[in-house]
């Protein structure tokens, strides 16, 4: 009996996680939310392939839902064997595309956005090694990359494989750029001693190996400091893009900071990186917008920062290409019930999707990003209210388009 008590205690924990989980399940079909997105005016078909995820909380039940112009889905109350296969699954309506068109390439990889390059002719994928664990320093770093022709539906893989440059606790990967036979990874990585680095390593396809490992920016460790680094492009962009913009940051410790106060900013330094000629360069803003860093996002040519007014959106524009900043855009809309509440926003496909929240529930607006014009107005109506409770929350945490 005792030779077999580890398999028979792990045998009983599993049975009660799957039971947990049904009774949970179960509870979850008993309070059953649903919101839809009502028209106020425009054209509906703006909203035909859109996605809000959302974040719903009253009280002490918290739950991810999708809505759309077709109802909800709840993302927590889904069949146990797609939750084990697709534990992370909120949103990703582009991989539901790439499973259901190309299940054999797509099993046994991770949903994670940055991993993936597309566009016409393929579907490219690669991951950090061993899922970004410990990596020490002189031992190999190895990438493994998965081809899949559309067209043909033809697959090959390749390895390339370099010395580790440092020690790193983890490894992140950002994102995947591709052409004229170059594969660029960005990465982010952790130092074990401390600080932050942010690697463009590039592959050359053709004699599959690496070419270049480019430290795009780097925190040093230092005692009593912590440093975060952040990128503003769309995570949901699986092209080819021009420009790339990471901002680094440094504060003091939150350990040597009231418990209840903000850590003190040291230091703030944004990159852009230009993928055609492989140079980056140190870019900054006016201080009149940097207390609004956190709204700014780079969209194709462009990097915007939202400048919340009294009477909706103020949209300021830098234009890359020409190294100038161009006169901002103005977009009306209903204020919030508060000045903490900022609105939620995204820029895709040349057009600004923003959701505001008012004192009886959220409304949606699209516009046009180069002209202004109102596109679409919407609401975000709670169907089945009894269910919803009086002090539920809404927060709006991102935007899909659904392919």
């Amino acid at each position: 009996m005792k030779k077999y008590w580890k398999t028979i205690l792990i045998g009983l924990v599993i049975i009660i996680t799957i039971g947990a989980f049904y009774i949970q399940a179960a509870m979850a079909n008993d309070t059953e939310l649903s919101f839809r997105i009502e028209t106020i005016s425009g054209n509906e078909e703006e909203i035909e392939n859109i996605t809000l995820s959302a974040a719903y909380k009253n009280g002490d039940i918290h739950r991810w839902l999708d809505i759309s112009k077709d109802g909800t889905t709840d993302t927590m109350n889904q069949p146990f064997i797609e939750t084990l296969i697709n534990p992370n699954t909120y949103g990703t309506s582009m991989f539901q595309k790439f499973i259901k068109e190309h299940r054999s390439f797509m099993r046994g990889k991770q949903l994670n956005p940055g991993s993936y390059f597309e566009d016409e002719e393929r579907l490219i994928y690669t991951n950090i090694p061993d899922d970004g664990r410990k990596v020490i320093q002189g031992s190999p770093l190895t990438f493994k990359i998965d081809i899949l022709d559309k067209k043909t539906n033809e697959r090959s893989s390749f390895e390339v494989n370099m010395p580790a440059q440092a020690s790193y606790s983890w490894m992140n990967m950002d994102d995947i750029y591709a052409k004229d036979g170059k594969i660029k990874m960005f990465v982010s990585s952790s130092l074990i001693n401390g600080g932050e680095e942010i690697h463009i390593y590039t592959i050359d396809e053709n004699k599959k190996e690496f070419e270049n490992d480019l430290i795009m920016a780097k925190t040093e460790p230092e005692d009593g400091t912590m440093s975060s680094m952040r990128r503003f492009n769309d995570s949901d962009i699986l092209q080819a893009e021009n420009y790339y913009l990471y901002i680094v940051e440094k504060y003091k410790d939150q350990m040597d900071v009231d418990a209840y106060g903000e850590s003190e900013l040291i230091s703030r330094q944004m990159y852009l990186y230009n993928s055609i000629t492989d140079q980056v360069e140190e870019w900054t803003v006016p201080d009149e917008l940097k207390p609004h860093i956190g709204l700014m996002v780079i969209h194709e040519n462009d990097i915007f920062i939202s400048v919340p007014s009294d009477t909706g959106l103020e949209l300021n524009r830098y234009n890359i290409e020409k190294e100038q900043w161009e006169n901002p855009l103005n977009f009306s809309f209903t204020n919030s019930v508060s000045d903490e509440d900022h609105p939620f926003f995204e820029l895709k496909n040349g057009k600004l999707y923003m959701v505001n929240r008012v004192s009886d529930g959220h409304l949606i607006f699209i516009s046009d990003l180069r002209t202004g014009k109102s596109l679409y107005e919407g609401k975000i109506i709670g169907e089945n209210n009894e269910n919803l409770g009086p002090d539920f929350e809404l927060y709006i945490n991102h935007l899909y388009r659904n392919f």
